[in-house]
């Protein structure tokens, strides 16, 4: 029976984990994370979780699965959610160079990002990020 049980929670468990993804950083203090689905029928390159902190505010925005929308571009990939109250913005874009299918990051390899948030009025604040591409293994 207690095997039936440990093999229960380490499923349940393992469904909340995350396959890959990216922890971002600016020099102005803010963090970005990007976690995709472990589950290939979800698609592992699928967005599950993406949060946005402040090391002065602490959690700024948490946004799940279908709260996120993903874009490929010509050069990089974008992340598009509803943003909040405190972050100062209708929507915040994590735009990462990276190219989904032609290149490959390793784990903790680096590359450019940027966090553009943009207010009712579609004025735009872009905020450099550096991001650390992150993989389940770590």
């Amino acid at each position: 029976m207690k095997t039936m049980i440990t093999i229960g929670l380490a499923i349940a468990l393992s469904g909340s984990a995350y396959a890959s993804g990216f922890k971002c950083t600016s020099d102005e203090g803010l963090n970005v994370k990007l976690f995709n689905h472990v589950d290939p029928l979800s698609g592992t390159r699928t967005p599950a979780v993406l949060v946005i902190s402040s090391d002065a505010q602490g959690t700024l925005i948490v946004r799940k699965d279908t709260e996120i929308t993903k874009h490929n571009r010509a050069n990089t990939v974008q992340y598009v959610v509803d943003g909040s109250e405190k972050v100062g913005a209708e929507t915040a874009i994590l735009q990462i160079r990276f190219k989904e299918g032609r290149e490959v990051l390793e784990a903790r390899e680096v590359t450019a990002a940027q966090l553009i948030l943009v207010s009712e009025d579609n004025d735009r604040s872009v905020i450099a990020l550096e991001c650390e591409r992150y993989l389940k293994a770590e």
